[in-house]
């Protein structure tokens, strides 16, 4: 049975790219996308359009489904969703790309703090929480489910004012909602796998790179590396912990075969 990925946080189609690379690795991939706003949808409608996901996903390996942000009940459908279209929910990306989230911000102002905290902090929260409840009835030691973090980060205005060689137009400059909302995803993180990363059903991964390296800056090859990442990782066979979780994995890391012919982390044995 192929492996499910449902990817959050970096929607369709700006995730299209990413989305195939997971392909290329072998997975079907749920991607989110933006809730639509159309009132006179029908329950029939509704469920022929659940019908024609599953068919296209079938097809071509990737499914967009709705997800309202700001909705903790949306987070636990979204979910439901991506195991209705393939049948199993094996692997939960978060995806925090600040400098996407950069370019659409362009101001500061109370409309943008609130929709800032919706989308960028408030999410990727909620939609952990159903995760881990997901994969504690779903996933044992034997087969837990994997939940990476992957952030993507970039310049802060407070960086251009050090550097202003970096308002080149190269790279997008966080506003103070985005940069704050980029410390709060990664102390999220940490302190979610500090909590949890000792149970038996769930393994972690974080992952943090910037554009400045050629592979994060190709989603495509980005996405690949991770997924045979976690292969390789699974092919070790060696118990997860919240202290070896808690370690940042660069982007390009390559988990090592040893001379005995198991595989290693950290070189060889």
């Amino acid at each position: 049975m192929a492996i499910t990925t449902l990817v959050a946080g970096k929607d369709m189609p700006a995730c299209t790219k990413f989305a195939d690379g997971l392909v290329q690795r072998g997975r079907y991939v749920v991607v989110s996308g933006p809730e639509t706003t159309d009132d006179e949808n029908t329950n029939a409608e509704d469920a022929q359009s659940e019908r024609q996901q599953k068919l296209m996903g079938k097809a071509s390996g990737v499914a967009t489904v709705e997800w309202n942000k700001n909705s903790p009940i949306s987070s636990r459908t979204f979910l439901l969703s991506a195991e209705t279209i393939f049948e199993s929910l094996d692997e939960v990306v978060m995806y925090f790309d600040e400098e996407l989230f950069a370019s659409r911000a362009d101001q500061v102002d109370i409309e943008e703090c609130a929709r800032g905290c919706d989308e960028m902090i408030l999410s990727y929260q909620y939609l952990t929480l159903e995760v881990l409840r997901r994969f504690e009835h779903r996933h044992n030691a034997d087969e837990p489910g994997k939940l990476i973090y992957l952030i993507k980060e970039g310049p802060s205005a407070a960086d251009a004012v050090r550097a202003p060689s970096l308002r080149n137009g190269a790279y997008s400059i966080a506003s103070p909602v985005v940069a704050a909302a980029s410390s709060a995803f990664i102390a999220f993180t940490e302190n979610i796998v500090a909590l949890y990363g000792d149970l038996p059903y769930v393994e972690f991964f974080l992952v943090r790179g910037d554009k400045s390296q050629d592979l994060v800056n190709n989603d495509t090859a980005f996405a690949k590396w991770l997924g045979g990442y976690i292969d390789d990782t699974a092919k070790l066979g060696e118990a997860s912990s919240a202290k070896k979780s808690l370690n940042w994995i660069k982007p390009g890391t390559k988990v090592q075969q040893g001379n005995t012919g198991g595989f290693s982390l950290f070189g060889k044995k």
